[in-house]
């Protein structure tokens, strides 16, 4: 706000004939007490009227010895303001420039680091306007360091809303959750990047103060997720947080819902329950699970799934008298987790697709209790199975079928894809039964040559022990031992995950090892 020296004597000279002109007994300003009669004939602050008792005016328009004039396009560096009390100040201004229109939007006359023009007609950072939202509702958050509206910052997110929940506080810009960790209070839709409503989540504390006929909040938890579940209506989002006790319950997630069972806090969410399914996912649904152990079904399967999707993360299924997951027609994604122990088979699908990454699928297949067991992973009905860094060891089958990855002899065409990853049979060397279907690439699996002729390392069923080792403290998962023929078998690719399977950094840029867990460097 800068008036030159003559444009400001002429103002003022002008200013004080106005100021006689627009005197009237009803038209008073009382210096210091900030009280005000307006004239009709001349309205404060209005051009040429007096400014209000703050030294403020209407528009582009200053307070210049107390009567309200236009802006000047030249500028000296001089500002006269008036104070509260009445009584002018002066002092130097450093802006770039005054600019126009005055309203708080950006400005072509202001330079990068104050962009903004303020409602005072002065160039200012972010932090001189009233919101940075009504400037752009894309950009709502001021960036007070930069000076620019930005969609987030650390200290404020409220711009990141629906399919991009989650703030980078670096690149100041919203995104898509991936990881349920990034959902406070709810769980993250991974399928759509939302988080699950927050406000709607069910809490669960089967070893607490609990009630199910309570509300199901988190400071009046329910005692079952059974009855959580009864609780969730087709189409209407809805996480499920669980504290640590064992729930001895066979569960029933209804048709196409979408639902996120999670465990909430230390300790394990330990879930028992017996029948066809401990878990089972009706048609249509969307179901999260992470952080669950699901264990000792013995008279069917872990989880299965009819033609829904099924996310597991950080879980572990083991012990099940058939499969550790059954899955006919869906799409089943498992990241982190361990199929363990389970008599028929680790993972079967008939139809639908399998992604599995980090995860441990190990000693599954009993041929001395299972009527037909499958090993590892057991496909049918044209299933395709993607397996990246995955290790499978100790699997077992029926005899002449594959030991890690079994392939039924069906009329459609199953698909197999094995990167990055490891799989040592029980025993023998029957490592696929695909028909040749199966690609694998930079692997190291049960064979008896001891170098396949390509990216691939085989190795013997003798040298299994010297190459992995079980860890007697996480069931089913097996460390590779460094300094062995599997490092730098692995290579990395965009789009796998960077972290290994307890989230260590996993190399980008050259060579590891294959399998779920990368060794410490």
């Amino acid at each position: 706000m800068r008036l030159s020296p003559a444009h400001f004597a002429s103002w003022l000279g002008f200013g004080v004939l106005l100021g006689v002109a627009c005197t009237n007994p009803t038209a008073t300003t009382t210096e210091g007490s900030g009280t005000t009669t307006e004239d009709p004939e001349c309205p404060i602050g209005s051009v040429g009227c007096a400014c209000t008792p703050g030294g403020t005016c209407d528009g582009n328009l200053v307070c210049a010895s107390k009567l309200c004039v236009p802006l000047d396009e030249t500028s000296t560096g001089v500002t006269e303001t008036v104070t509260e009390t009445g009584l002018p100040t002066t002092a130097t201004d450093t802006s770039a420039g005054e600019c126009a229109p005055a309203n708080g939007r950006p400005n072509e006359a202001c330079g990068s680091e104050e962009p903004y023009c303020s409602t005072q007609g002065e160039c200012v950072p972010c932090s001189g306007i009233a919101s940075c939202a009504a400037v752009d509702p894309a950009t709502p958050a001021c960036d007070a360091v930069g000076g620019l509206c930005v969609a987030c910052t650390e200290s404020d997110a409220s711009g990141c809303t629906g399919a991009t929940p989650v703030c980078d506080p670096v690149q100041q810009t919203c995104h898509a959750c991936t990881q349920h960790d990034e959902c406070t209070g709810s769980a993250c839709d991974l399928a759509t990047g939302a988080c699950f409503p927050a406000g709607d989540a069910l809490w669960v504390d089967g070893a607490g103060a609990c009630e199910d006929g309570g509300s199901g909040s988190e400071a009046e938890p329910l005692c079952t997720i059974g009855e959580a579940l009864t609780r969730v209506e087709a189409g209407a989002p809805r996480a499920i947080l669980v504290r640590a006790a064992v729930y001895d319950e066979a569960l029933a997630v209804p048709d196409s819902s979408v639902v996120a069972i999670l465990r909430a806090g230390a300790g394990d969410v330990e879930i028992t329950g017996t029948g066809e399914a401990t878990l089972a996912i009706g048609g249509g649904a969307r179901v999260y699970l992470d952080g669950l152990e699901l264990r000792g079904n013995d008279v069917g399967n872990g989880v299965a799934c009819d033609a829904g999707e099924l996310w597991i993360d950080r879980s572990l299924i083991r012990q099940h008298h058939i499969s550790g997951v059954s899955a006919v027609g869906c799409d089943v994604r498992v990241r982190a987790s361990t199929l363990n122990k389970n008599l028929g088979e680790g993972l079967f699908a008939s139809g639908g697709s399998v992604r599995l990454e980090n995860s441990f699928i190990t000693e599954n297949g009993d041929k001395a209790n299972a009527d037909n067991p499958r090993g590892g992973l057991a496909l049918a009905g044209g299933a395709a199975a993607t397996l990246v860094y995955v290790t499978l060891v100790g699997n077992n089958a029926y005899t002449g079928g594959g030991l890690s990855i079994e392939c039924e002899p069906d009329a459609a065409e199953e698909s197999v894809s094995l990167r990055n990853s490891i799989a040592f049979n029980a025993v023998g060397y029957s490592t696929f039964n695909c028909e040749g279907v199966e690609v694998v690439t930079h692997s190291a699996y049960s064979a008896a040559t001891d170098e396949p002729d390509d990216d691939n390392v085989g190795v013997a069923t003798a040298e299994v022990p010297m190459l992995v080792s079980a860890d007697m403290a996480i069931p089913g998962v097996y460390r590779p031992l460094p300094a062995t023929k599997l490092d730098a078998v692995a290579m990395f690719e965009g789009g796998d995950p960077d972290v290994d399977f307890e989230g260590d950094p996993r190399p980008t840029d050259e060579s590891s090892f294959p399998g779920a867990d990368q060794p410490p460097p």
